[in-house]
């Protein structure tokens, strides 16, 4: 499998998301863009929407604005674009969670099959599993030595609960026997916060980066299929053979019926800016992979992706 996909299991035939028949406007665009977050600010998120805003400003001159609406898993804000008009005049930053996730486990008023357009996927991330520096857990197995020996004792958490490194890490903790404490935050700052402030024992996040540069956490296992490329001697989920091994990405998508010149705008946009210094320096804030899926490669993505969640999902016996 391609590690620069974001895909899990094996690929699976997509179905497709139905042509746009909306008529283009003359001209996109033609006011400002707004960019929805579905996460609260200061985690990856925040970086990897903001590194898109400041390059459209920069190199098209072109006003895009970031609007916050962290809560339910990201669930609220993709809501907010299915709703939105489709004229490009509202996206939102892509994440597994609410769109191949959260409809498994959830009642959503939106149907990711249906009710969005994929725009472009533009950067691979990876997602740890980490513990503080000063842990006593020096590996992935001493952390399971103690969550075995003390059901419930250990305290962890993710960006976002029900997303897909907290549902990844669940079903590893199953195939382990362990009984581990979740807790829940708004944001994956909050929660290495909490962490780095000793009121919980780990974390499974995208944004560890300036933390394991600063020298302040310890990372244990990657939670995806593939080993991150300055880690290579980090175990991963897929290596342990747990049933749920994700790979990331962030891109834009929009509602449903976005008009084909928008797409092409902020595919070509995005694609440039792949090439660019800018990005060049968020891939490494970030620790991320470059990456760059076109629209209908994305769509085909994320809808395969969609169903092979949702077919290990059903097997793990997760689904209320």
């Amino acid at each position: 499998m391609d590690r620069r996909s974001f895909l899990i299991g094996s690929t699976l035939t997509a179905a497709t998301i139905p042509v746009p028949t909306r008529a283009a406007p003359s001209a996109y665009p033609a006011a400002e863009a707004t960019i929805i977050v579905g996460f609260a600010p200061g985690g990856a998120g925040d970086l990897a929407a903001r590194t898109v805003s400041r390059y459209a400003i920069s190199a098209r001159d072109v006003p895009v604005t970031l609007d916050f609406r962290p809560g339910a898993g990201g669930t609220i804000a993709t809501d907010q674009v299915a709703r939105a008009t489709a004229d490009g005049s509202v996206l939102s930053l892509f994440s597994v969670s609410p769109l191949m996730v959260a409809p498994h486990l959830q009642k959503v008023p939106y149907d990711p099959l249906t009710d969005l357009t994929y725009v472009a996927s533009y950067a691979g991330i990876s997602i740890p599993f980490f513990v503080r520096s000063d842990s006593p857990f020096k590996t992935w197995d001493d952390l399971l030595h103690h969550a075995r020996a003390n059901p419930g004792g250990l305290r962890w958490a993710t960006a976002a609960p029900r997303g897909l490194p907290h549902i990844a890490t669940e079903a590893a903790f199953r195939q382990e026997g362990v009984s581990a404490t979740f807790v829940p935050f708004g944001g994956e700052a909050d929660a290495i916060t909490a962490l780095l402030g000793g009121h919980i024992e780990a974390v499974a996040a995208s944004g560890y980066a300036p933390h394991l540069e600063a020298g302040s956490i310890r990372l244990l296992i990657e939670t995806g299929p593939e080993p991150i490329a300055d880690q290579p001697e980090l175990p991963t989920y897929r290596e342990r053979g747990y049933p749920l091994a994700i790979s990331a990405a962030y891109g834009l998508f929009g509602p449903a019926g976005l008009p084909s010149n928008v797409i092409t705008w902020w595919e070509k946009l995005l694609t440039e800016m792949t090439g660019s210094a800018a990005y060049d320096g968020f891939l490494k804030t970030l620790r991320g992979h470059r990456l760059f899926q076109d629209s209908a490669t994305f769509t085909k993505n994320v809808q395969a992706g969609y169903r092979e969640i949702g077919r290990q999902i059903e097997m793990l016996g997760l689904r209320p």
